[in-house]
C-alpha cells in the first residue's frame, strides 16, 4: 500500500462530523443569479486572466520568429543566442521570487497584483522600443518580473477568496487562459505578418500589455483575502467579505459561521505554532511531504516536452519538412485554439475526476503521443521530404496538447490545497523556482538539442514523462471535495500502518468523527 493510497480515503471533519462541502447550500440556478456570486466572479477576473500574460509570450515568439522581420531585425538568433531571448522572462521570474512571498505576506493579496502589472507594463514598452538585443532582453526580463509577482499572488487569492463551490474551478480557469494568451497571439502575428517593417512584430509586443493594464485597474475594486484579513486582526473585513460575496448578505448563513470558524481555528492553531520559518518545511513529516511535492511540481508540468512546442514551433516545423511561414503561423494559431477548447474542458471536470486521474491520465497520454511523434520523426529522417509524415506529427501534437490540459488547469489549485496558509505564499515561491529553473534549462538546451539531433531528443522527454507519472503515483494525494483547511488537516494527520497492522509514527492521534465512526489520524511520512 503506497503512502498515497492511505492518504486518499481519509475524510477530516470538525468536531459535528461536518466537512465544508456538506455545508455548501443547494444552488437552483446558475451563478450569475446570485448578486452576490455574480459581482465576486468578476472581480476575481483581475485574477483569472493572470495567466493570459505566460500564454501570450509563448505564442508570441513562437510568431516572431517565422516573421522574417524580426529574425532579419535580430540577426537571425539561434543557439544559446535564441535561448538568452525566450529565457529572459524567466530570468526575471528568478529575481522576482525574492521578494513575491515577503510582498505578499505583508501587502495582502491585491496590491501585489497592481504591482506586478505596473512593472510588467514597463517591460513591455522597453521590448516595443528596443532598438538592439540587449534592450529587448532587458523588457523581457521586466516582463517576467512583474508577471511572477502576478502570478504568484493570483492563484492564493483566488483559492482564499472564490466561493467554496467554484475553488477550483477558476483557479482551473485561471490556468486555462494561457491557451487564450496563445490564442490571441498567433492571430495577432499571423495578422501582422503582413505589416512591412519592424512594427510587424512590435504591434504584437505592444498589445502584450492589455491583459496587465486590465488586471491593474480591476485589482483596485476586488476584495481581500479573508484568511489574510483574519490574519491581521481585522476579522469583521473578512466576515463582511464573506456574507456579501458567500452567503449572499445572510448573517445566519451556516455557510458563514462555518468558513469563519474553520479560517478563525486555522490561522490561530498556525499562529501558535508560528509556521511562518522557512525551516516549517522540514519541521514534520506532513511538511515534508508537502515541499517534495510544491518541488516537484513547478519541474513535471513544465518538463514535458510542452516548453519545446512553446516557445521552438518554428525548429520542430522546419525539423519535420514544414517551411512555408503562412502555413507556420496557421498551426501555431491551431494549437493555441486546441489548448484554449482543453484547457477550458478539463477544468470544469477538476472535481468530478479528482485530481490524482487527470495527472496520471495527462501523463499516460502525452507520453503515447511523444512516442508517436518519434516514430514518424524517425520515418521523416529517411525521406527526402513527405508532407503527410509532417502533417501526422502536427496532428500528434494537437493529440499531445491536449492531455497536457489535463494536469496544467489544476496545478495553482493543488498547490493551494498542499500548502497550509502561513505557508501558501512560500509554496508559490518555490514553485515558482521549480518552474523557472525547468523553462531556463529548456530555453538553452531545447534549440540547441533540436538543431544537434532533431527527432533523436523526443525520446529524451518519454523518459522524463514516465518519471513524472511514477512520482505522482506515489506521492501527489487525492484532494478533491476538500476546503484549503480541510486538506492541511488531512495531510498533517494521515493513517500510517506498522507491521502489526496498527498505526504507528504519529505525530499526533487526534480523533475526528466522520458520519458516526471515530477514525484516527497520524501525520504522514516521506
Amino acid at each position: 500500500m503506497t503512502l498515497v493510497d492511505r492518504i486518499s480515503p481519509v475524510r477530516v471533519a470538525n468536531e459535528e462530523g461536518l466537512i465544508l462541502n456538506d455545508i455548501i447550500p443547494a444552488r437552483h440556478k446558475l451563478w450569475w443569479h446570485y448578486p452576490g456570486l455574480r459581482t465576486l466572479n468578476l472581480l476575481l477576473l483581475c485574477a483569472v486572466v493572470t495567466d493570459i500574460t505566460n500564454g501570450y509570450d509563448g505564442s508570441m515568439l513562437n510568431g516572431l520568429q517565422i516573421l522574417p522581420e524580426w529574425r532579419n531585425f535580430f540577426q537571425h538568433p539561434t543557439g544559446s543566442r535564441l535561448g538568452s531571448i525566450t529565457n529572459g522572462v524567466r530570468y526575471g521570474q528568478l529575481g522576482a521570487l525574492f521578494i513575491a512571498a515577503p510582498l505578499i505576506q505583508r501587502l495582502g493579496r491585491k496590491k501585489p497584483i497592481a504591482i506586478g502589472s505596473a512593472i510588467l507594463l514597463v517591460g513591455v514598452v522597453l521590448q516595443v522600443a528596443a532598438q538592439n538585443y540587449a534592450t529587448f532582453v532587458a523588457g523581457r526580463f521586466l516582463i517576467g518580473f512583474g508577471n511572477t509577482i502576478q502570478t504568484t499572488a493570483c492563484p492564493i487569492l483566488i483559492s482564499e477568496l472564490s466561493h467554496p463551490s467554484q475553488r477550483t474551478q477558476m483557479v482551473g480557469i485561471m490556468n486555462s487562459t494561457g491557451s487564450l494568451g496563445q490564442l490571441m497571439a498567433a492571430w495577432i502575428t499571423f495578422g501582422t505578418a503582413s505589416i512591412v517593417g519592424s512594427w510587424s512584430w512590435r504591434l504584437p509586443s505592444a498589445l502584450q500589455a492589455v491583459s496587465s493594464l486590465f488586471q491593474m485597474i480591476l485589482s483596485i475594486w476586488v476584495p481581500e483575502s479573508p484568511r489574510w484579513l483574519v490574519e491581521h486582526n481585522r476579522t469583521s473585513e473578512a466576515r463582511q467579505i464573506l456574507q456579501k460575496y458567500h452567503a449572499e448578505g445572510d448573517s445566519d448563513s451556516p455557510l458563514l459561521q462555518f468558513e469563519m470558524k474553520e479560517i478563525e481555528r486555522t490561522i490561530e492553531e498556525e499562529k501558535i505554532q508560528a509556521v511562518t520559518s522557512w525551516n516549517e518545511w522540514i519541521r514534520t513529516h506532513a511538511n515534508r511531504h508537502r515541499l517534495f511535492i510544491v518541488v516537484t511540481a513547478g519541474f513535471i508540468i513544465q518538463w514535458c516536452g510542452n516548453a519545446v512546442l512553446s516557445n521552438y514551433l518554428h525548429l520542430i516545423l522546419v525539423n519535420i519538412g514544414i517551411k512555408s511561414n503562412r502555413t507556420q503561423l496557421l498551426i501555431n494559431c491551431g494549437i493555441a485554439l486546441n489548448g484554449m477548447f482543453w484547457g477550458n474542458f478539463f477544468s470544469m471536470f477538476v472535481n468530478r475526476m479528482g485530481r490524482r486521474p487527470l495527472f496520471l491520465i495527462g501523463m499516460t497520454g502525452m507520453c503515447f503521443a511523444l512516442i508517436v511523434i518519434t516514430i514518424l520523426g524517425s520515418f521523416q529522417a529517411r525521406e527526402t521530404f513527405s508532407s503527410a509524415l509532417g502533417f501526422s506529427a502536427v496532428a500528434m501534437w494537437f493529440v499531445f496538447g491536449a492531455f497536457y490540459k489535463m494536469p496544467a488547469p489544476m496545478v495553482n489549485s493543488y498547490i493551494a490545497e498542499v500548502a497550509p496558509y502561513n505557508l501558501r505564499a512560500k509554496a508559490f515561491v518555490i514553485f515558482g523556482f521549480g518552474d523557472a529553473l525547468a523553462n531556463l534549462f529548456s530555453g538553452y538546451v531545447n534549440p540547441i538539442a533540436l538543431a544537434a539531433i532533431g527527432w533523436k531528443y523526443w525520446p529524451v522527454w518519454v523518459f522524463v514523462l514516465v518519471s513524472n507519472f511514477t512520482i505522482i503515483y506515489f506521492f501527489y494525494p487525492e484532494t478533491k471535495n476538500l476546503a484549503l483547511e480541510e486538506v492541511s488537516r488531512v495531510f498533517d494527520h494521515v493513517p500510517l500502518e506498522n507491521s502489526d497492522g496498527g498505526e504507528a509514527g504519529s505525530e499526533s492521534n487526534e480523533k475526528s468523527s466522520v458520519d458516526g465512526e471515530e477514525i484516527r489520524t497520524p501525520g504522514s511520512k516521506v
